[in-house]
């Protein structure tokens, strides 16, 4: 047996195949021939390969990843067992001697690199997986002889089954001695064949789902009609979304794509025209409220029942508070309500409604930023203390008549301010556009995603976009949605799943002849792709969409602001920073050129607070791989493959006192394939190469000694590497303290150690890492007192959930602070999301019950 925990990530290549399993009946699983006319005839060192991952949330997990047949009655099969968690080879009419396990968390989330060789001539067999042997064995295969070779379900012969686990498949290749073959990468949007890349032969399939059309297009998961008038919410906690009609309550969950209705209980006297429904994580519960009345009316999704929460009746029925923007703020436990449009006036107030005193009260939004409108667009960070604002519909004296128009302003409203800033405008386009109601905030990117549309016409389409929180660009993502926009009539927005890794899109459109509204959902996996441009039968380029100029005019319009902030450096009192955001000291992105400007409020510094701005060269580890130079330019990209797995190598074999690494140890896992004159000669360059780079970066050199390489880092100089942060933190003999705890959460919330980096021998390093972090957080989390640290005790176990979703020692912390806290619901959820997810990875329930973690 063997224990693997490292591989490929998944989400770096948005490609490959998924095999539909047993969730579906047997005539809809996926089958892939890679030899449908003709069987493949080799001889001597056969080797196959490819990427696999299991894809998760659902309840079986077992059947063939891959059958190879010789001459239609010798079987080489790849088989996963749910029952064992482990992969096993078939060989013949039995099992090979050992089987192969991988963690869980790396096998559904991860892509795993398997190759299995097999030598006709010796009957050996010999698998790897992610570089490693795993398995030794002998084959039944005769020494000459054709092969048939497929993967999921198949109907050959006594080979046939329709068992298979829901997986995804990716580069499949095979090689017979040392000689590829046959390449199929799985890189297709659509259809029923494959072609091998290699010697253009076709693959077949069945029911096939590409991997790169579910990043590229929008699934429709459902559609159906309400009676009445209806309002959205959304759960991100179960990834849920909810749908309010006047005598149901639609439920649909993304994870398992199933879709409940249920009667209401006790339901609103009325769902009033432009009331709005809000799903509160604090309380578990769903809020529809009714601003001009000032009614809120609370219910519990899992029993439809609902109560009264606040109510001041009166004659108005319909709102004046159309397409208004919503967020509850944990800071206050309160509901912001913002903007609106109704009575021929655009709204710029701030409503407040209290959930603990069921009181309301209007706020001044301190500044002029914030103008009159309807059909924005609002996200919050996940601590909900700063909302951001984007576009919208309106005028400045918020009176319809006079100059209405479109606005593309990013205004950021600080919660515990009450204050609004403008970040920047969008470039006007040639063809306006509006936007759905809610933003996906993305902070550790400093990006947005939202849906945009053309608010002139009716028949008009959502089109996905990411942008900037900086600077004034965004770009173009995934096919259109159609949308009947009918002003007050229609409604669209934006949620984010995180543990299904999925956008989901809501269109409400209420039709006044029918008493009805329609409702569709929709569904992208995260992140998406850029909208690809097509060429016609005239051989032109054109994009399906009608704002492709727009994009152009704000890209230049970038570019524009790039070349008049390169004439200048702004120059403000230092911050102290113990920990730099590369997103904030660096803000770039694919459509405009990198900018040297970095402002001191943002520059990394290791000094504390000073009066005049230091550049500093800084290298980050954690999270993807980036370097900035002693300029601030990111120069990540003059790494090429090659330079950067040399540097890695020799940095993590440098920092903390260690002695490099020889000469002759780089040879072999860099040039394994030259002789040692050809490996010597090629280090010999690339060093050379790796010293160029290194003066760009400044304060860190490349040394021998004693014939070993190693790189040199200035520590004391204007170099900030946050691998030697993390180390100094780890290393620490005293006691920890909830500074040095608190900056290594700052480290480790960018991301895995060298996310979306694989290497071999890189394995060991991020497993003891990860161990490392786990067990100092959970070192220092045990030195406090749940009932005098609830909130900071919350903050140290969501750090460890970055590195084990399935922490059980967590969740015991964090479940016993969320109760002492009094957010008892909260604390019930997150309990729920967590044995969900320990049985989506261990397919096993979770022991222990929720009263008797608490007590």
């Amino acid at each position: 047996m063997a224990w693997l925990v490292t591989s490929p990530a998944l989400y770096a290549q948005t490609y490959g195949l998924r095999f539909v399993g047993h969730e579906q009946i047997q005539d809809k699983r996926t089958s892939l021939a890679l030899t449908p006319d003709h069987p493949l005839c080799l001889t001597g060192n056969v080797e196959l390969s490819f990427d696999i991952t299991l894809v998760p949330n659902y309840q079986t997990y077992f059947g063939y990843v891959f059958r190879v047949i010789q001459e239609d009655k010798r079987n080489l099969d790849l088989l996963y067992d749910q029952k064992s968690r482990s992969f096993k080879m078939i060989i013949g009419d039995r099992l090979a001697q050992s089987f192969i396990r991988i963690d869980s968390a790396q096998l559904f989330s991860h892509w795993n690199h398997f190759t299995i060789k097999w030598n006709l001539s010796q009957r050996s067999l010999h698998v790897f997986v992610n570089n490693r042997l795993v398995i030794r064995d002998t084959i039944a295969f005769q020494e000459t002889g054709c092969f048939k070779l497929f993967f999921g379900s198949n109907e050959f012969g006594q080979f046939k089954s329709k068992d298979l686990p829901p997986m995804s498949i990716k580069d499949i290749e095979l090689k017979e001695n040392g000689q590829r073959e046959h390449f199929w990468p799985l890189r297709e949007v659509n259809g029923i064949t494959t072609r091998d890349e290699v010697d253009g032969q076709l693959a077949t399939l069945k029911n096939p789902v590409w991997i790169k059309s579910l990043y590229t297009e929008w699934k429709k998961t459902d559609q159906f009609t309400l009676k009445g008038y209806a309002n959205v919410a959304f759960d991100p906690i179960t990834e849920t979304v909810y749908v309010i009609a006047a005598d149901k309550l639609y439920q649909y969950a993304v994870r398992t794509q199933q879709a409940t209705i249920k009667q209401h209980k006790n339901p609103p006297h009325n769902l009033f025209q432009g009331s709005q429904t809000i799903y509160n994580p604090f309380t578990g519960r769903l809020y529809c409220f009714f601003v001009d009345q000032k009614s809120v009316y609370s219910c519990n999704p899992s029993s439809s029942d609902w109560m009264a929460e606040s109510v001041t009746p009166n004659a108005v029925e319909v709102t004046e508070y159309w397409h208004a923007n919503k967020f509850i703020s944990r800071a206050d436990s309160s509901l912001y309500i913002l903007g609106g449009y109704g009575q021929l006036t655009y709204k710029n107030s701030i409503l407040r409604y209290h959930f603990a005193t069921r009181t309301w009260d209007t706020l001044d939004g301190n500044g002029a930023a914030y103008t009159p409108r309807y059909l924005a667009a609002l996200g919050t960070t996940s601590s909900s203390d700063t909302a951001y604002m984007i576009g919208g519909y309106g005028s400045l004296t918020g009176e319809q008549m006079l100059n209405p128009k479109n606005s593309y302003d990013l205004l950021e409203y600080l919660v515990r301010e009450n204050t609004f800033r403008k970040i920047y405008a969008l470039n006007v386009p040639k063809v306006d556009f509006a936007f759905a109601n809610s933003l996906m905030i993305d902070v550790k990117s400093n990006q947005y995603y939202g849906l945009i549309f053309p608010n002139q016409q009716f028949k008009a389409e959502l089109q996905l976009i990411r942008g900037s929180l900086a600077k004034p660009s965004y770009e173009v993502l995934g096919n259109p949605i159609p949308y009947s926009f009918h002003d007050i009539h229609s409604y669209a927005d934006l949620y984010y799943c995180p543990i299904s890794q999925k956008l989901t899109a809501v269109t409400l459109y209420q039709n006044e002849a029918t008493g009805t509204t329609d409702v569709k959902l929709y569904s992208i996996s995260f992140p998406p792709n850029a909208l690809t441009v097509s060429v016609n039968k005239e051989g032109q380029e054109t994009i399906s969409y009608w704002w492709f100029a727009s994009v152009a005019l704000v890209v230049g319009g970038a570019v524009v602001l790039y070349i008049r902030q390169r004439r200048q450096l702004i120059r403000k009192p230092q911050r102290s920073a113990s920990v730099p955001d590369p997103q904030q000291a660096l803000v770039t992105d694919e459509q405009s050129p990198p900018t040297s400007l970095i402002t001191p409020e943002t520059t990394p510094t290791r000094f504390g607070l000073v009066n005049e701005p230091v550049l500093i060269s800084s290298i980050f580890f954690f999270g993807n791989f980036q370097v900035l130079d002693h300029s601030g330019i990111d120069i990540t990209k003059s790494f090429t493959p090659l330079l950067k797995e040399l540097f890695l190598l020799l940095s993590l074999n440098s920092i903390g006192k260690q002695q490099g690494v020889a000469s002759e140890k780089l040879n072999e896992i860099l040039w394994p394939d030259k002789s040692g004159r050809e490996a010597s000669n090629n280090r010999s360059v690339n060093i050379t190469k790796l010293r160029n780079l290194l003066e760009k970066v400044a304060f860190c050199s490349l040394s021998k000694e004693s014939g070993y390489w190693k790189i040199d880092f200035d520590f004391s100089q204007q170099l900030y590497v946050d691998y030697e942060q993390y180390m100094t933190i780890i290393n620490d003999e005293t006691v920890l303290t909830k500074q040095t705890i608190s900056e290594l959460g700052e480290i480790t919330k960018r991301g895995p150690f060298l996310q979306n980096t694989e290497y071999h021998w890189l394995d060991d390093f991020r497993a003891d890492i990860s161990n490392k972090i786990i067990n100092t957080f959970l070192k220092y989390a045990n030195t406090l007192l749940i009932s005098e640290n609830p909130e900071h005790l919350i903050q140290i176990t969501n750090f460890i959930f970055d590195y084990d979703p399935v922490n059980e020692d967590a969740i015991i912390l964090k479940c016993k602070a969320l109760s002492l806290m009094g957010k008892h619901t909260l604390a019930k959820n997150t309990f729920e999301r967590f044995i969900r997810d320990y049985k989506a990875i261990y397919g096993e329930e979770y022991e222990q019950t929720f009263s008797a973690i608490i007590d």
